[in-house]
């Protein structure tokens, strides 16, 4: 029976995480004159794009945005991101080796790949495309199918279940690297590693991811800490540059 990988996308699969945060602070000034946005996302009931434009509107506005306005917000967005690609293409790259990790991990006959990311679609595409991460054909949910994470990894594994022509896996990893994935797959009772080093370790830790790695620059190295982990094992793994 095949296993699946769930895989984030802001700071796991690219390093895109400053500009992203830049350029959505960035479109509610724009388009609604809200400054003094909150970046501290962990301290949002919800973190993904959906979830944090309703806290925003309502801390803000005093009530929920409209169609019309989020999809304004999405449009000038995507504008900033294309804006900040143009001046700086360095902040739009993979984590070392991600591009190669989902590439095998779609050729390998007990692994199945899909997306799980807080990211509206259309901006999230965008910086998977410019870091040169491969993902036509993978089932992926965003925050377009939803206002909490455990909405979008619901939906993700619907959508992996019906491309895979499974009724389940054997078993889910979720991958990414912010408290709010960790916390996530706690809630929904999947395994999970953290993609992060330093400080970050730590309070990943705290939230109870037992397998961190930096990055994926030893693919053996990744596929190792997947095994180990299905073994009830706490894997630590530096990276290989």
């Amino acid at each position: 029976m095949k296993n699946l990988v769930l895989f984030d996308i802001d700071g796991t699969l690219t390093q895109t995480t400053r500009v992203d945060d830049t350029c959505f602070v960035q479109s509610f000034v724009d388009e609604l004159g809200i400054r003094d946005v909150d970046t501290d996302w962990a301290r949002y009931p919800t973190v993904c794009d959906s979830g944090i434009t309703q806290h925003i509107f309502r801390t803000h506005l005093d009530r929920l945005p409209s169609a019309k306005e989020r999809d304004r917000l999405q449009r000038r967005f995507v504008a900033l991101l294309e804006q900040a690609y143009v001046r700086e293409p360095h902040l739009f790259v993979e984590v070392p080796g991600a591009a190669t990790a989902v590439h095998i991990l779609r050729q390998h006959s007990d692994w199945a790949v899909a997306i799980a990311t807080g990211g509206w679609q259309a901006s999230a595409l965008f910086k998977l495309d410019k870091a040169g991460i491969a993902v036509t054909g993978i089932p992926a949910a965003f925050a377009d199918h939803g206002v909490s994470r455990e909405v979008i990894v619901a939906a993700a594994l619907v959508m992996a279940r019906q491309t895979y022509q499974r009724q389940q896996f054997a078993r889910i990893v979720y991958v990414g690297d912010g408290v709010w994935d960790a916390r996530t797959a706690r809630r929904l009772n999947l395994e999970f590693i953290g993609v992060t080093s330093g400080e970050r370790e730590a309070v990943l830790r705290a939230e109870g991811a037992r397998a961190i790695i930096q990055d994926f620059s030893d693919f053996d190295q990744f596929r190792q800490t997947l095994e180990e982990l299905d073994y009830g094992k706490s894997v630590v793994c530096s990276s290989a540059k």
